[in-house]
């Protein structure tokens, strides 16, 4: 049976993948193929564990530590064929807690309230695994008219910051599908201050405002700056300023639970638990084919964990008419980058952008900057900026790639701009003041700016080691330091930080630790490691007559 609420609670911040803590299988002949699938799972290649798995539980239809990995494997794999190929061949009574999920999440799209519930009560495993229960089953009884016994466990639950917004939200869903609007609209407002952003539940908050005749608040509400950038609310506030609704199909159980586990997916990310994230998501996706936004994450998901064919066959799963379509291609251009094929990486990205979209556009650009093509990038942002004059990030991105090209006068007018549009911009602040002191410039305005950047940003190694170059320019080599070291704290891996470091250690007269330092840069693969080796090998040249470590 399901633990109480408090298990629930506490599952937060227990994220264990349940395959990993498995007994072992009894048949000796199915043993090898366990071990491997179970070393892929704890490796998060879900793949392999899923094919070794299934090649044991052929050997051995019926073992319980087999259909448990099998089942966590092929749903953090996406692959549902097969987790309900595994879920039909668990018994009713003793299987695994997954089996259950997946057949209660089939009996929810079947709106067969009943058989999910009886699923759901027989869930019983690790707190990632009762926690998905529990949120299934609000919608089980939510479907049979039992709403207060699903929402009832929650009421507690939603004053967890920063999850409790996503129990209000689950609150808000299942009464408005009950018909008990203002309940809905109460549990929608406790949802938006609720510290977790879904934007599928700000959908059906907007959804609901228009139903109840409030247009203008649902256009205020996607209208939100925090809003605007996701395709979804942006497709959204188009319908309902159109006269229509804000949500193209209904809210039925099946899908409010697959919202549920989308943001329950995030929480388990957070928590550094990719398994759960990825079974969340499975299930979501099973529970509403629809959801592209689910479909997406996931996506994202695999490629962080380097799963780039993975991650790219769940984005071909969109559709060029899904609000999600343009993120898609734009989030596989740059897929394809991290696992190292520019060139496909450039043509996906000219692709989208050939459609004339300026978020691919975007992409375009940023891509050509990112790979130091900075004369391609250039005259993008300037096109781009004749169409949203306002937006400061691209004076950002334009000034930068115009400084990398030489055209210092140009860049500067660019982030002067941006500051004028967003004063106190760290990134902006950051660039152009480091970029004065290094050329000679307005030294004590370039100073005092990447000074205040640090304040407003005061764990970014980045900004830190800035302001550590910038004392170093100016020959204040232990107010150097300071910042330095705070720097390599906050990013030790970083080779630029590291070389620096090194300099002023080397002013300072620390030569051994100097070396020792470059040494690590030079582990990091900078950019240029011919010029570190070059400092281990002899040091810097010495100071002309007029620098002073006192100045």
């Amino acid at each position: 049976m399901l633990r109480a609420a408090a298990a629930v609670a506490a599952s937060i911040g227990l994220a264990a993948c349940a395959s990993i803590s498995a007994p072992a299988p009894a048949r000796s002949s199915a043993y090898a193929d366990y071990l491997i699938g179970r070393v892929a799972n704890a490796r998060d290649d879900y793949g392999a564990a899923s094919d070794r798995y299934f090649s044991a539980l052929a050997r051995a239809p019926q073992d319980q530590a087999l259909l448990q990995g099998a089942l966590v494997a092929s749903l953090a794999a996406g692959d549902e064929t097969r987790a309900r190929r595994a879920a039909r061949m668990a018994s009713r009574e003793d299987a695994p807690a997954y089996a259950h999920l997946i057949r209660a999440s089939d009996a929810l799209v079947a709106q067969r309230w009943r058989t999910a519930t009886q699923e759901l009560d027989e869930v019983e495993g690790a707190a990632a695994e009762e926690i998905i229960g529990r949120m299934l089953l609000v919608w089980a009884r939510t479907g049979e008219r039992r709403v207060d016994e699903g929402t009832q466990d929650l009421a507690p639950l939603t004053q967890i910051r920063p999850y409790g917004g996503l129990f209000a939200y689950q609150q808000a869903m299942a009464w408005d599908y009950a018909g008990r609007q203002d309940e809905a609209l109460a549990a929608y407002e406790v949802a938006l201050r609720g510290g977790l952003w879904l934007p599928s539940g700000i959908e059906r908050h907007a959804d609901l405002l228009v139903r109840r005749g409030a247009r203008e608040q649902a256009i205020e509400l996607l209208s939100a700056e925090v809003n605007r950038p996701n395709p979804a609310l942006a497709a959204a506030l188009e319908r309902v300023r159109a006269g229509g609704q804000a949500s193209q199909q209904p809210l039925t159980p099946a899908r409010g639970a697959a919202v549920g586990l989308y943001g329950l997916s995030a929480v388990f990310q957070q928590e550094s638990d990719s398994t759960s994230g990825l079974t969340s998501l499975s299930l979501a996706l099973m529970l509403d084919p629809d959801f592209d936004g689910a479909r997406l994450a996931f996506a994202q998901q695999q490629a962080r964990l380097g799963h780039t064919a993975t991650a790219r066959a769940m984005i071909a799963r969109i559709p060029a008419n899904s609000p999600y379509a343009g993120s898609a291609r734009t989030m596989e251009s740059w897929i394809v980058l991290e696992a190292g094929d520019e060139e496909e990486a450039v043509s996906l990205a000219r692709a989208s952008a050939a459609g004339g979209d300026a978020r691919a556009q975007r992409t375009l650009a940023d891509m050509y900057r990112n790979l130091g093509r900075h004369a391609d990038a250039e005259p993008l942002y300037g096109a781009l900026i004749e169409q949203n004059p306002q937006d400061w990030r691209l004076y950002f991105s334009r000034g930068a790639a115009r400084e990398q090209l030489g055209r210092w006068p140009e860049a500067e007018a660019d982030f002067m701009r941006a500051l004028e549009l967003s004063p106190e911009q760290p990134d902006v602040m950051n660039y152009l003041g480091y970029t004065w002191i290094d050329r000679g410039e307005r030294l004590e305005e370039g100073l005092a700016m990447i000074q205040r950047a640090v304040e407003l940003r005061p764990t970014s190694g980045a900004i830190i080691d800035s302001l550590g170059w910038a004392y170093y320019q100016l020959g204040d080599y232990a107010q150097a330091l300071d910042h330095l070291e705070r720097a390599v704290e906050l990013e030790p891996a970083d080779p630029t930080l590291n070389d620096h470091l090194g300099d002023v250690y080397w002013r300072l007269g620390r030569r051994i630790e100097a070396r020792f330092q470059w040494q690590r840069a030079l582990s990091f693969e900078p950019d240029d490691p011919a010029v570190i080796q070059a400092k281990i090998d002899n040091g810097l040249p010495a100071l002309p007559p007029s620098r002073s470590a006192n100045r």
